[in-house]
């Protein structure tokens, strides 16, 4: 039986929140600390396990938008994973066939890996 991480698990969450709609918010990383509270930070500048050791983090988890494109990247130490999915109103359009003018035109190609 092939299971998911709780790690893997939160990026699907934040990946889905991430793409539900239409935020002005930008790129950030959420915190997520040993007690149980999480913090959003602006990762101009950082690494990802310089954010977790910075802030004593049990996990970071980036969100990067790029036109239609959310990737949310995750890292706890020992594993890492990499999650791509699109606006859910683009998804739409795509669906239907209507024309998407891509905001930035960045060619990321759709993964989900996750190493031990």
């Amino acid at each position: 039986m092939l299971s998911v991480s709780v790690f893997v698990s939160r990026a699907e969450d934040i990946l889905s929140i991430a793409t539900a709609g239409k935020s002005g918010l930008g790129d950030t990383v959420v915190v997520l600390d040993r007690q149980g509270g999480m913090r959003m930070v602006q990762p101009e500048g950082w690494s990802l396990p310089a954010i977790a050791a910075e802030f004593g983090a049990e996990a970071v988890y980036k969100v990067e938008r790029r036109g239609s494109r959310v990737r949310v990247e995750g890292w706890n130490g020992w594993e890492r994973c990499l999650l791509q999915g699109e606006l859910k109103g683009q998804r739409t359009q795509r669906l239907l066939g209507l024309p998407i003018v891509p905001l930035v035109s960045t060619p990321f190609p759709v993964l989900l890996a996750a190493t031990a």
